[in-house]
């Protein structure tokens, strides 16, 4: 029995061309689906198996993408890496993924190994300060294709994108608590020294209370990793200040949903003595008790949208696409109580 097989057995075997072959198990979509069947049948009765790199070397181009996010534990991150895939299998491309952990030294080096593996397009979930200029290197230089998602970035970039108004969102939420009466509004936001789109939402939550006269106070205002625990021992601190928060505005539904722990460990009614929104509308957070207000953002539908950018040739036109992102209003948040706040 032979040690190795080749692709030429195989169109032997399913009496097709090696063009064919080749186009069946790297591009399906342009191969008719009983000839692909054909095909599959052959390799699995030879036990033959697609070397995808040698594919993308005799083509001289790479079928990988590479993607970077901020942690592989969040699920909408995941869900986003989901609509990423569901794209790339049907246009023969492959994945791989890290997480950044919010490092730019890391992110950084993650990039470089993923350049080095000859990528077709880097997918980033956003821009850490400190490595705007080297993204926008890329982008410019055109040898990968660049897609940055989650967020809007500068209107100069080069770099295509998949994003929403991170900065509208977190204002539209504000003032809503704001119209709510609650003039005392505390805030948990990600890594705003490091991420845009955290800091966007931060600015988003200054402008609203400018707009309504509140003054802004940095003391209920809580940087954090998006994360339970961070959530609940940011909420913690906020309830335990002289003057607390009579809402709490958590600008991510993990860090909500670890607000709404401390304030059930603290014997605290919400929305009764405190409001709690959060933001991205994870599955989780319709079943929450009491069910919590947030910012639905279609983390699926932005990476099916970047996928089919990323897979484009290079040298394709940038792509700019901004999604909705809407308020959901559900039982965490309510109206202050009669004499409550300042």
């Amino acid at each position: 029995m032979k040690s190795k097989l080749n692709m030429r057995e195989v169109a032997q075997k399913a009496n097709v061309s090696l063009a064919t072959v080749s186009r069946a198990m790297h591009s399906p979509d342009k191969v008719s689906a009983s000839t692909v069947e054909r095909v599959r049948k052959a390799t699995e009765e030879l036990g033959y198996v697609y070397n995808a790199t040698a594919g993308d070397i005799l083509r001289g181009r790479s079928t990988v993408l590479g993607v970077l996010v901020p942690t592989a534990s969040n699920a909408l991150f995941g869900e986003t890496l989901h609509g990423i895939q569901t794209m790339t299998v049907g246009g023969g491309y492959s994945v791989l993924q890290a997480a950044t952990h919010y490092d730019a030294d890391g992110e950084e080096a993650l990039i470089e190994s993923l350049l080095q593996r000859r990528v077709h397009a880097l997918i980033l979930t956003g821009v850490t300060y400190g490595l705007e200029e080297r993204v926008e290197q890329l982008a410019r230089e055109a040898r990968v294709r660049i897609v940055v998602v989650w967020e809007l970035p500068k209107p100069d970039m080069t770099a295509s994108y998949v994003g929403f108004d991170n900065m509208e969102a977190a204002r539209r939420m504000t003032e809503y608590l704001i119209e709510l009466g609650h003039r005392r509004i505390g805030l948990i936001v990600g890594p705003f020294s490091k991420i845009a789109r955290a800091r966007h939402r931060l600015e988003g939550y200054r402008i609203a209370l400018e707009r309504a006269g509140i003054p802004f106070d940095a003391d209920i205002v809580k940087e954090r990793s998006p994360g339970l625990l961070e959530g609940r021992e940011a909420m913690d601190r906020l309830m335990r200040t002289e003057d607390r928060p009579t809402a709490v505005f958590a600008a991510s539904d993990l860090l909500a949903i670890g607000a709404l722990k401390a304030a059930r460990s603290m014997g605290l009614s919400v929305p009764g003595d405190v409001s709690v929104a959060g933001f991205d509308d994870m599955e989780v957070a319709s079943y929450q008790e009491p069910p919590l207000t947030t910012i639905r953002v279609d983390a699926y539908k932005i990476g099916q949208i970047a996928a089919q950018t990323a897979m484009e040739p290079l040298g394709s036109p940038t792509r700019n696409y901004c999604l909705d992102a809407d308020l959901v209003i559900r039982g965490s948040t309510g109206p202050i109580k009669p004499g409550g706040g300042r």
